[in-house]
Formats: structure tokens, C-alpha cells, sequence
């Protein structure tokens, strides 16, 4: 099996160097005699110091192609006319695309993720709706698979990328030796308890800023729709529109999801009870925002602090 493994000048060099140890472990510690061997190659449109590169050539056909975690900045230039002809002649050849984190950009640009699902890193959700609003995009999971294209989440999804390709093409076997050998869990599937909100105004909205602002430093506070609107002297119908316009999202989840932040922060860094954090981010039904926080998180509160929380002295 051939996979090409595409390399620009802003790549995460570990990622990329990354996998191809992990198809060198697999062909040499893992994979059984009736399996092939996958055949790694570095491409790129020029060559520079850190890799060997293969140029962008259609008279070589691969199996997978894969663009690994790359930088933002300078991206989008670097995504070359000739880059995107080649993704799409491999793809026309049957070889399946594949990408981790800001990669997915590279595939995006190609327009062969419109009307399909699609995931990239947690960080990059506004920016996909904006850009890209054919794709049909979920940052909540760690990897979707369209057949043809399977993008995966953040950087180190790079790994759960590579160890769905060879149970893909190989088997369950040889994907869980091979993780049990590199000591990492198999099969995540949600980026959700990684995941932290982020305020990307749409449109300049001085009023709604400020209102924005003190929502953040009041969430202990019982607030309504009534009560936020009254403070920018408006009815509730018009607020909402106002709110809608600037947040792309409602009030009432955009402060829920407020809520369910804080509740993250005070788990990590206090040893509160969550009766307590329910109480102090401003709810009074404790089971009520258990729920909410399960469906912001995936997990439950038990759960997300045992996995994140810092170690707190007394």
C-alpha cells in the first residue's frame, strides 16, 4: 500500500514525521505475514531541509493521501493551484484523501468536502462556517470517515488517523496491537471535553459587546431575556435578532454554554463540589445542569475532573 504524505513549508513536523513511525512500527512490529507493507512518501511542491520530498507528480498513483496538522498562518498561500489539481487527480484515481486538524483546510479548498461531514480542530469551528459553508462541519468528533475522505480533529488526532487507516485497510487486530504498542487509547471519538467556547463576533455590535462582557463577570446572577434586553433598552424580539445577528447563535445558549465554561474552569482548578459550582455559575437545579454540562462536555462532572483537573494544595 502507497500513502503519500503531503508536507508544506508550515507543517507540524513531528505530525508528519509521526506517521510515517507509526506505519514503520506497524510493518515492522505488528502487521501479520498476510498483510502488505505501507509504503510511506513525503510530497511537496519543493524540497527544504527538514524532508525528502517527492514533487507533486500524476504519473505516481497512491492509496491514501494524507495532509497531516499543519500551521494557520501563511496557510492559505501555500495551497497552490497545483497542490489542489494534484488532491483532485489522486482522488479521481480512487485514492483515498485524508486529513488531520488544519489540514482539512487543504482538503476544504478542493471543494470535494462539499455536502459531506467533515471535522478539523475544535479552535477552527466559526472559521469553517464562514469559509466553507457547503461542509457540513462537527468538531465534536475526533474522526468522520465519508469513505472516499476522512478528515480527524486536532493535532494529536493524527494518531487516532492513522490507526483507523490500518483497521480500515488491515485489520482490528493489528490497530490495537500497534496502539497497545505505542501506549495510547484507541478509538476516541469526541473532541467535546477538549473543547473550550470561543466569542467570534459576526457583525460590530458595540452594545452587544458590552452586554457580552458582563454576562461573563454575572453568571452567578438569575438573568432573563427580559433583563438583558431592558440594559440596551430593547424588546426582548429585538435583542434576540440583534443577539442572533452578532453571536450567530440564541441568548439563552450562548449563556448556557457560558455556564458550562465556568463549571470546566471551577472543576480544573478548585475542589468545589458541583452542588457548589451549579450554585456560584447560576443555576439552582443541580440535576438540570448536570445535563447540560454531560451535552457541553460529553462527560459527566466526575469524569471531566478526574481526567483534567490540576492538582490543588490546601
Amino acid at each position: 500500500m502507497k500513502i503519500a504524505i503531503v508536507v508544506l513549508k508550515n507543517v507540524l513536523k513531528s505530525t508528519a514525521y509521526g506517521m510515517e513511525e507509526i506505519f514503520s512500527f506497524n510493518n515492522k512490529l505488528c502487521k501479520s505475514k498476510e498483510e502488505e507493507e505501507i509504503e510511506t512518501t513525503f510530497v511537496g511542491s519543493e524540497e527544504f531541509k527538514y524532508f525528502d520530498c517527492k514533487p507533486f507528480d500524476k504519473k505516481i498513483l497512491y492509496d491514501i493521501v494524507i495532509i497531516p496538522p499543519m500551521l494557520k498562518d501563511r496557510l492559505e498561500e501555500l495551497i497552490t493551484k497545483e497542490l489542489i489539481s494534484w488532491l483532485k487527480f489522486q482522488h479521481s484515481k480512487k485514492a483515498l484523501l485524508a486529513s488531520a486538524c488544519l489540514g482539512s483546510i487543504v482538503l476544504a479548498k478542493t471543494k470535494l468536502l462539499d455536502r459531506k461531514k467533515a471535522t478539523t480542530h475544535w479552535a477552527y469551528e466559526e472559521y469553517f462556517k464562514l469559509n466553507f459553508p457547503k461542509i457540513n462541519i462537527d468538531v465534536n468528533k475526533i474522526l468522520i470517515d465519508e469513505k472516499d475522505i476522512i478528515t480527524a480533529g486536532g493535532v494529536t488526532a493524527y494518531v487516532d488517523l492513522c490507526l483507523y487507516l490500518i483497521e480500515k485497510y488491515f485489520s482490528n487486530r493489528t490497530a490495537t496491537q500497534l496502539a497497545n504498542l505505542l501506549v495510547v487509547d484507541k478509538g476516541r471519538e469526541s473532541q467535546q471535553s477538549y473543547k473550550s467556547f470561543s466569542t467570534v463576533f459576526l457583525y460590530d455590535d458595540k452594545e452587544i459587546k458590552e452586554l457580552v462582557f458582563w454576562l461573563k463577570e454575572n453568571l452567578h446572577q438569575q438573568i432573563s431575556i427580559e433583563d438583558l434586553a431592558k440594559q440596551i433598552e430593547s424588546s426582548s424580539k429585538t435583542f434576540t435578532r440583534r443577539f442572533n445577528k452578532a453571536l450567530n447563535i440564541s441568548p439563552i445558549k450562548y449563556l448556557q454554554i457560558l455556564r458550562a465554561e465556568k463549571a470546566k474552569e471551577l472543576l480544573i482548578c478548585t475542589n468545589k463540589s458541583f452542588s457548589e459550582i451549579t450554585f456560584e455559575v447560576g443555576y439552582f437545579d443541580e440535576n438540570s445542569f448536570r445535563k447540560l454540562f454531560k451535552k457541553h462536555t460529553s462527560l459527566n462532572p466526575i469524569e471531566f475532573r478526574k481526567k483534567f483537573q490540576q492538582v490543588i494544595t490546601t
